[in-house]
């Protein structure tokens, strides 16, 4: 059931109603003062912080209007009809009779005046309001949007500190996540959450609207039980926030509703190229009501406040004033200073206006659209081009964007029809270079294409090794090396990345462009083959250095990408999850960011074994991949679900999802195979037998580290042993030998704690696994830990090895845990049944008869039986 019509759950805002209630209850002379702009949620927090403090206050609410502002105690009349008319005429009556009557009231309760939208107070009022705070009769919780337009009387109150000011701010993706999942009844896709969030600039009153719009448009709809966005850009605006958004445009003074048609159309626009068509003073004073923000990094520039305004005025006729404004911005959209956005959208709108632009212009527009990122809008500039008119550079951005758009093998036979069609060795360098290396990458993710990428990266390395020496050249090879390496990577070739790229940069590929992608490559082939530490070094700096300098959206989340795996490798998955959480980790412009950023922390939770945490993430995330899945990620998200079902016991939904597994359309990324290899293995050992699973591990673990990928190889060998291959320990304990970082000590002290059968160290061992947040490794380590015990070990290494499995466990592995017996509860188990006395058993065992009474119970306890007749019954069935 949703309340999208209705009202909106009050959700994110906890914090703030905690301070204000503490202000309010540990100060009896303060009051509070909540300053925001409208629909920010001012009032909610305050009537959720009235209904905290119900029980020891009386509450008066008042409310500011533009209709009693003009008139005398209008604000106040509702208690001023207790008083008889010949006081009411009298000031000084009016306040020392509402004084006296507040405090009349009993000691033990105070009075709590709600005041909401101060700035329509009118003067006797506030005069009245600010008296009867200074001298204690009352505390005040007032609301505003601007303080500085409050009467006197109240603004000097927070200036003397009988106030304290409290600024509401926007509401943070996850708040804003959490109110959509509570308003609509159902999980929302981060990347449909995200989408709405930042239309809404977080504000609460424009992310209703907005989720109404959306709703009632289809843009956002339920796939599998999850809100998720359509993949593809935001319809026009609905009715109702048309209507809205309608009102308040026409309200605004002409030259206002200029500024606010211009931003709507283009974005962020330059300072200086705005005031060049519009008036300063209109713009401060949107500036100043909250309707205009100005971004002051770098480049001053301005922008509508909130999108969710500007969607509905971009589907609205544009005023006169607004066209010519529009016109003018237009002609300067080649500006230094424009943002690649807004001159995309300028020119988009100057094309829907009937602007003739020649086809050179429309195909560069399309490149920095590609470059950009932005959904849709190379494809814009590209259908316009008369069918004359598309030359070799324009199947090339065409290609481009269709491999973007995830439509590969369309990409591969534009791109090939280019390289047939005119792309010879006349055609210009640049063209000709550019042509293969999209065939190449796009060959390589075609079934039967890919051992053709080599002849055409061969070719473009002979073709620039016999060109002329000089700048244009260097960066060309730069970036024929750079995809050369990212095919090796796609194929799994590390070692040839590990082996080339130190000499490409050498040779004078660290001074091209392409230097921060071949070094961010080079991280990662290095923590795949071990050198986990030495990776993490350089994909931080790496990733320091592209966010520092002016990059492409797509080069930012190949760095960040990397970055994030490298660490994942490494062992550092608090870090991992914290960037992956973050809010702006992945470039908002990028179709469905929000969802892969989403995809990659439920990857990481499934992985760690913390299955609730990680179906939270994986589910919203497949829903939305398969309404369009971009760029491949849905086998690993299937893959990564099917384990954290069968964690959550819930085997039915763990077959769903490997049956939803599909690596045949396409071909899909080296490590992407590897992980989605695992993780099935991973749900096949729980849903079938794990000794079988565990050799299937093993297998694979010696193929990897026959290639010299220990990085990788550890992960499998891992969960070999861990699956009860323990034979494998000493070569676990080799294999981490050869890496480094946390993960690989983790491996190498879970290896000889293993083969040393020392309970203690490999409680101490949990425990590490734990703090790091891996509750699959701290689990399995602390239920071995246990098994190993002995009667003259410390019998608090089982109290704390118990502590960590209560805390790491999941449904599946409780269960598992109440049937599977170790070895020695077996073989007293056995004997019981044989009709061996306690005492006889613990000779045989060397342990006390207490102990072996001990382990009695822990049997009959985890078989849920209640008498020895059971056990012996069961066990002497098995004799």
């Amino acid at each position: 059931m949703t309340v999208v019509d209705g009202r909106w759950p009050f959700a994110g805002r906890d914090t703030d109603v905690a301070r204000i209630r503490a202000v309010l209850g540990e100060d009896p002379a303060r009051g509070v003062v909540l300053v925001g702009p409208s629909g920010i949620g001012k009032t909610m927090i305050a009537q959720q912080v009235v209904g905290g403090l119900a029980r020891n206050v009386d509450t008066i609410y008042l409310r500011g209007s533009a209709a009693h502002a003009t008139t005398p105690y209008g604000a106040l009349n509702v208690l001023l009809a207790e008083l008889d008319e010949d006081t009411a005429r009298n000031p000084l009556l009016v306040l020392s009779a509402l004084q006296r009557m507040f405090e009349e009231h009993p000691a033990h309760r105070r009075t709590l005046m709600h005041i909401d939208g101060v700035e329509e107070i009118d003067e006797l009022s506030a005069t009245v309001i600010a008296h009867l705070a200074r001298v204690g009769a009352v505390r005040l919780l007032v609301t505003c949007e601007d303080l500085l337009r409050a009467p006197a009387e109240l603004f000097d109150l927070w200036k003397d500190e009988f106030l304290e000011r409290f600024d509401i701010q926007p509401l943070t993706l996850d708040d804003a996540t959490g109110m959509l999942t509570t308003a609509l009844g159902a999980p929302v896709s981060r990347s449909a959450a995200q989408e709405l969030w930042a239309s809404s600039g977080g504000n609460p009153k424009y992310l209703q609207i907005a989720t109404k719009t959306d709703v009632a448009s289809g843009h956002l709809l339920q796939c599998d039980g999850v809100w998720v966005s359509r993949d593809v850009p935001r319809p026009d605006s609905g009715r109702s926030l048309t209507d809205w958004a309608a009102a308040n445009l026409a309200a605004l003074p002409a030259e206002d509703r200029v500024i606010v048609e211009v931003l709507a159309a283009a974005g962020r626009v330059p300072l200086t190229v705005l005031l060049s068509a519009v008036s300063a003073t209109s713009l401060d004073a949107l500036q100043s009501d909250g309707v205009v923000t100005l971004d002051r990094e770098g480049v001053p520039l301005a922008r509508l406040t909130h999108e969710v305004f500007a969607d509905v005025v971009r589907a609205q006729l544009l005023s006169a004033g607004g066209r010519a404004a529009l016109r003018s911005v237009s002609t300067l959209r080649n500006d230094p200073g424009m943002p690649v956005q807004a001159r995309l959208a300028l020119a988009a709108w100057a094309l829907e206006e009937g602007d003739s632009f020649d086809a050179a212009e429309l195909v560069v527009l399309a490149r920095l659209a590609n470059d950009a990122g932005i959904d849709g809008a190379a494809e814009r500039f590209l259908d316009a081009l008369p069918p004359s008119q598309v030359d070799c550079t324009a199947l090339l951005e065409r290609t481009r964007q269709l491999s973007m758009d995830g439509c590969v093998a369309e990409a591969l036979v534009t791109v090939e029809n280019a390289l047939a069609s005119g792309l010879s060795e006349a055609a210009p360098l640049e063209d000709w270079v550019d042509a293969r290396l999209l065939a190449a990458r796009l060959r390589a993710r075609t079934n039967g294409r890919e051992k053709d990428s080599g002849e055409l990266l061969d070719a473009v390395a002979a073709r620039l090794a016999a060109e002329p020496a000089s700048e244009a050249t260097a960066d060309l090879t730069g970036k024929a090396e750079m995809a050369r390496m990212q095919v090796h990577v796609f194929e799994g070739e590390l070692d040839r990345v590990c082996a080339s790229a130190p000499a490409v940069l050498a040779g004078g590929g660290d001074s091209t462009r392409w230097s921060t992608g071949i070094r961010s490559l080079l991280s990662f082939a290095r923590a795949v083959m071990g050198s986990q530490e030495q990776a993490v070094a350089a994909a931080r700096n790496v990733d320091a250095r592209a966010a520092s300098a002016p990059s492409a959206p797509f080069e930012r989340e190949l760095t960040s990408t990397h970055l994030y795996t490298v660490l994942l490798l490494a062992g550092y998955w608090t870090e991992c999850l914290d960037r992956a959480g973050a809010d702006g980790d992945l470039p908002p412009v990028l179709p469905a960011g929000g969802s892969r950023s989403e995809f990659a922390e439920g990857v990481l939770l499934a992985y760690l074994g913390r299955s609730s945490e990680a179906l939270e993430k994986l589910l919203p995330a497949i829903s939305q991949f398969r309404t369009r899945d971009r760029h491949g990620f849905l086998p690993l998200a299937e893959a990564a679900a099917a384990y954290a079902q069968v964690l959550e016991n819930a085997p039915d939904a763990a077959e769903d999802h490997l049956r939803a597994i599909d690596l045949s359309g396409q071909r899909y990324p080296w490590h992407l195979r590897e992980a989605v290899q695992y993780f099935r293995l991973l749900a096949e050992a729980w849903l079938g037998i794990p000794d079988v699973v565990a050799t299937e591990f093993l297998e694979h673990a010696l193929v990897l580290g026959s290639r010299g990928y220990h990085g990788v190889e550890l992960f499998f060998l891992n969960q070999a042993v861990q699956l009860g291959q323990h034979e494998a320990a000493d070569l676990l304990a080799t294999s981490a030998a050869a890496a480094d970082g946390p993960y690989a000590r983790l491996s190498r002290d879970f290896a000889q704690g293993l083969v040393a059968q020392d309970p203690g160290g490999l409680k101490e061992l949990a425990r590490r696994a734990l703090d790091s947040g891996n509750y699959n490794l701290a689990g399995d380590i602390a239920a071995l830990s246990i098994e190993h015990l002995t009667e003259t070990d410390d019998p608090m290494i089982r109290v704390h090895a118990e502590q960590i499995l209560r805390k790491t466990s999941t449904p599946a592995r409780r269960h598992v845990r109440r049937r599977v017996l170790s070895e020695r509860e077996r073989a007293i188990a056995r004997m019981v049944a044989q009709g061996v006395p306690n005492k006889e058993i613990a000779q045989q065992e060397h342990i006390s008869p207490r102990t072996v009474e001990g382990h009695v119970h822990q049997v009959m306890s985890k078989l849920g039986l209640s008498t020895r007749k059971q056990l012996a019954l069961i066990f002497g069935q098995q004799q």
